[in-house]
């Protein structure tokens, strides 16, 4: 796949392109990429197309919290076989394009867009007029053929990136990981913390997530760990540590961390890459008044989320 940032002219030949803000790669988008990739045995070149900032953010100043990374973004489209993720900057002059100017300027003059694949609630061109009743017209009138994919439902619900976004921040970590279709999850260096866990039994991973990744409620989660290409179960702590140290670390950092304790002893990690998949949000933070009142709950913690993975024989 080749990302292209306002880039056109290296995209040749006849183009299936899908058009959407794709911020999270959920169970939604998963139907668009896969009707693409159909086109593409077809014998068209395959386009994703999305918007930096995304409309949301430009108009409504919404908070520009990511479901994904760019990097994570990239390594998931990846298995979608797609040609071009072609990522637009929305300007002013582009949210103010008419949309039969953006569908015949840019998706079929520059884009050779014969297929466009969108979800029902597809909107772009100025005030969001280029909807599905706009594109259904264009296919009739012989433009461009359209394929409008109903949206995705769980348990009743719409799936979308804003939902997902509150059942995050709610601590409804299966819920939304349903509606993602894989677990959220975060990843860094594995940094050298003060060794405090070791001194009681349960030595952990720390280290800090991308500044844009969704956060979570402080707590205790049940998670999975992987690491050097190995899979680990694991119990991690999302917060400040309150009970073992102040706000402010030893290394001069602040601010959210992510301790793992994880399933299996893999040894001395620090330096490696590491990503924790949240599967279960088991209780929040707490302050303890001592070490031994912590020790003692977080081998609770440690015994109930083995039991959440089927370890305990």
């Amino acid at each position: 796949m080749v990302t292209l940032v306002n880039g056109f002219n290296c995209i040749e030949g006849d183009t299936a392109v899908a058009i959407g803000k794709f911020d999270g790669l959920h169970i939604g988008h998963d139907t668009i990429l896969k009707k693409l990739t159909e086109l593409k045995k077809r014998g068209f070149k395959t386009v994703l197309l999305s918007f930096d900032p995304s409309p949301d953010v430009f108009f409504w100043r919404m908070e520009d919290s990511e479901i994904l990374s760019r990097t994570e973004t990239e390594e998931r489209l990846l298995q979608y076989g797609i040609d071009y993720h072609l990522v637009l900057s929305f300007t002013t002059e582009l949210a103010q394009m008419t949309p039969e100017d953006f569908l015949s300027e840019i998706l079929v003059s520059k884009l050779h867009a014969r297929h466009l694949v969108a979800g029902e609630d597809v909107s772009f061109g100025y005030k969001g007029r280029g909807n599905a009743d706009f594109l259904k017209q264009k296919e009739k009138a012989g433009v461009i053929a359209c394929h409008i994919l109903k949206k995705q439902k769980v348990d009743g619900i719409e799936v979308s990136s804003t939902r997902i976004r509150e059942l995050i921040k709610e601590g409804n970590i299966r819920k939304a990981n349903e509606m993602l279709g894989y677990r959220y999850s975060f990843t860094g260096i594995i940094e050298e913390g003060k060794h405090l866990g070791r001194t009681y039994g349960i030595p952990t991973v720390n280290f800090y997530p991308e500044k844009k990744k969704i956060l979570p409620p402080k707590g205790v989660y049940f998670t999975r760990a992987h690491i050097r290409g190995e899979k680990y179960f694991a119990m991690t702590n999302i917060g400040l540590r309150p009970s073992v140290e102040e706000t402010k670390n030893s290394d001069g950092k602040k601010g959210i961390n992510l301790e793992s304790y994880l399933f299996g002893n893999p040894g001395e990690l620090y330096g490696e890459v590491c990503t924790i998949e949240l599967c279960y949000f088991h209780r929040p933070e707490k302050h303890f008044d001592s070490l031994d009142l912590l020790v003692e709950q977080l081998r609770t913690d440690k015994e109930i989320c083995s039991e959440y993975f089927g370890l305990n024989g």
